[in-house]
Parts: C-alpha cells; structure tokens; sequence
C-alpha cells in the first residue's frame, strides 16, 4: 500500500484549524480522512516550527498555544455551570 503524501499548505491548514481555531481532532480527522496521530504530528510540528521562528521578544508559540488550551477548557466549564445555574432558577422559580 502507497503512502499518501501530503501538501505543506495543507498540514498548515490542519494544524492551524486545530490550534487556533480549536477544531477537535477527531472531528478534524473525519472531516480530513487523515489519521489522528497524522493530526497530532502536523500540531507539534507547527507549534515547534514557529517556535523556532519566533523573535525572542515575541511570547512564546507553546505557551500561547497552551493557555488558549486552558482558557477553552475554562469557558466550557463555565458554560456548563451557567447552564446549571439556568436551571435551577427555573426550577425555584416555578413555585
């Protein structure tokens, strides 16, 4: 069986989706046809490819990608809680 080889621009493309505009992997990956353990190589590869691109007064490529990482983890957390929150005032609210 042939390997598939792909493009530069597409691998750009793949990570950038899932770095920057925080497409799941596994969604990305059926989306694609490619495998997720490609998805997740092309990820690291770009993260460090701009890391080493990176002007040392520029903050870091893996931190920011890191943080934007915690800082969606931390919003749907507080979409799950304020949807709770909705909840349960509708609930008291009903008496």
């Amino acid at each position: 069986m042939k390997k598939r080889q792909y493009k530069a621009e597409f691998k750009r493309d793949a990570a950038y989706q899932i770095i920057i505009k925080g497409v799941a992997v596994k969604e990305l990956s059926d989306k694609l046809g490619v495998p997720v353990s490609l998805l997740y190589r092309w990820k690291s590869e770009h993260v460090e490819e701009l890391e080493a691109n990176n002007p040392s007064s520029a903050p870091s490529p893996k931190k920011m990608a890191a943080e934007i990482a915690e800082l969606r983890k931390e919003l749907a957390k507080s979409k799950r809680m304020n949807e709770i929150l909705k909840k349960t005032v509708g609930f008291f609210s009903q008496d």
